[in-house]
């Protein structure tokens, strides 16, 4: 685990009851378990978007059914190769 960096927060009363109900009910040790889960919470929202479940299911299986990956060096060729041909100019 890495080594803790000490910062203040200045919370709303409302979040701070908060914090310190989770804290009480168990669910967490501590107010800094509180604030890190958050930031978790929030840093894999921002990784997925708005998308809904559904949607990201949706993602995923027209990822599947377009056929076999290809390596991303692969892939810039190919798209250079292409606007080479469509614009005679070297990318």
């Amino acid at each position: 685990m890495a080594r803790a960096h000490p910062i203040r927060i200045e919370l709303s009363p409302d979040m701070s009851d908060l914090v310190e109900s989770v804290v009480q009910s168990g669910d967490f040790q501590s107010p800094d378990e509180v604030v890190a889960a958050a930031l978790n919470a929030w840093q894999a929202q921002r990784m997925v978007g708005n998308f809904s479940v559904e949607e990201l299911d949706s993602l995923i299986q027209q990822g599947l059914d377009s056929g076999e990956p290809i390596d991303g060096e692969e892939s810039f060729r190919r798209l250079r190769a292409e606007f080479e041909r469509e614009f005679g100019v070297k990318a």
